[in-house]
């Protein structure tokens, strides 16, 4: 992908997230999941490995915050990840790994 490209696609990706405010998970969860797969799916067709694994984990972690109600915790601590991702450029599996387990401590611990 060219650099124009990357700044068009990071733009786009960038402006979905931030379509995405962490108190959205409280107020309307399934919309705030509906939107955190259109982030998932953009980034796996612009082949964003980070941000797509980074999708899925939010994903997960927030099945189990919804039910202890700290799912806006969780929400903040993806998105801003996510967006860190973004912002790096291309990066390697391990890297990813690295952002996830950012988060995870973030998090106290949790996945």
């Amino acid at each position: 992908m060219d650099h124009d490209q990357n700044m068009l696609v990071q733009a786009e990706m960038l402006a979905l997230l931030e379509g995405m405010p962490p108190s959205l998970v409280e107020k309307h969860p399934v919309q705030f999941l509906m939107h955190l797969d259109q982030v998932r799916q953009k980034a796996a067709q612009h082949h964003l490995s980070a941000l797509h694994d980074l999708s899925c984990a939010c994903e997960a972690a927030l099945q189990q915050a919804l039910q202890s109600g700290s799912g806006v915790v969780v929400a903040e601590s993806y998105l801003g990840a996510m967006q860190e991702a973004l912002t790096c450029g291309p990066i390697s599996g391990a890297m990813s790994e690295a952002l996830m387990a950012n988060v995870a401590l973030r998090l106290g611990g949790q996945p």
